[in-house]
């Protein structure tokens, strides 16, 4: 029995099926992997790409009741069910595999809490080591990392490696399982409007924060300036505690985690906790009055200049109102 398994839920797409493939190519360096394909009818297409990415095992998990249904807390049942009927799971600190994402990072939690395993969440290195399972985890906004080491399993965990290299002619050993279990129903969701007239930041390419040093007038000019720019706003804890801005819209270690192009940091110091919550990737810009600001030393451009006066700057020289 392969120590690593590679599941996909076969409603997640293409993309899934091929992002955790890459994955258990570059884990397994050439150690044999299994592959467990989960849904509501068996596909060829998909058994034949995992074949060719070099499973030497793939399994047809097939549940009449999931239909197209791709939600984690339906999945974990069907999933957990396919798991416990292949031989040997658990029995050598197997590695299980779900395809990147906020998806399969849910489900790998959820599959290692309902399993009795360990939830290794999203990383960005992954080997099998002896009979360990040994990880690294990117921590305070990918500025740090952690590392983990899974000595009683199953593990579970979520790898982006990209696509996964393909042969033109290769074989494996397919099974199909027959699920019978009984699923959770889906989720219900109950839609109300929130009456935020701006974008989440999830997703957004341009973040408008402000930090201590904003008072509720600052917000409103910020709120305008994200709005001409097209990107929306955010805020530090010290704005949130304060009431300037919204829990919802908190960026930092203990809010939400941001990856625009570009980040404008408007009176906000600069600590690890609130840039933790920001992309390496990010352009940070940087206003503040202290010279000394420690946002100065990520931002890519900083001006040093106090906000009641530029931001009324920038708005005018965007051909904006100042806001009431």
């Amino acid at each position: 029995m392969s120590r690593l398994l590679a599941v996909i839920p076969q409603a997640w797409g293409a993309e899934a099926l091929e992002a955790a493939l890459g994955a258990a190519q570059q884990v397994g360096a050439g150690e044999a992997f299994a592959v467990v394909l989960v849904s509501s009818q068996p596909s060829a297409e998909h058994a034949q790409l995992a074949t060719r990415a070099g499973a030497q095992l793939v399994y047809q998990a097939v549940h009449a009741a999931l239909g197209e249904c791709d939600e984690p807390q339906v999945l974990v049942a069907a999933v957990a069910e396919a798991l416990r009927a292949i031989p040997r799971l658990g029995s050598e600190v197997p590695l299980v595999l779900l395809p990147p994402g906020p998806q399969g990072e849910e489900l790998a939690a959820l599959l290692a809490d309902y399993l009795d395993g360990q939830a290794l969440g999203r990383c960005v290195a992954l080997r099998l080591e002896d009979d360990a399972v040994l990880a690294e985890r990117a921590a305070w906004g990918g500025r740090m990392r952690l590392a983990l080491r899974a000595a009683s399993g199953p593990a579970f965990a979520c790898l982006r490696a990209g696509r996964p290299k393909l042969e033109a002619e290769s074989s494996a050993e397919l099974f199909n399982l027959e699920l019978h279990g009984s699923l959770p129903k889906a989720l219900s969701l109950d839609k109300r409007e929130s009456g935020q007239r701006l974008p989440p930041l999830e997703g957004a390419r341009l973040v408008v924060s402000g930090g201590r040093g904003v008072n509720e007038q600052g917000f409103a000019l910020l709120e305008a300036l994200a709005l001409s720019l097209g990107g929306t706003l955010g805020g530090s804890l010290p704005a949130v505690d304060a009431g300037m801005v919204p829990v919802l819209r908190q960026v930092g270690v203990s809010g939400k985690f941001v990856s625009p192009q570009i980040y404008v940091a408007v009176g906000i110091s600069g600590t690890l906790q609130h840039l933790a919550g920001v992309s390496l990737d990010s352009c940070i810009v940087a206003v503040n009055q202290d010279p000394e600001a420690d946002i100065f030393k990520v931002a890519s451009l900083g001006i040093v200049a106090p906000w009641e006066t530029l931001l009324p700057a920038l708005l005018d020289g965007l051909g904006q109102s100042l806001p009431g």
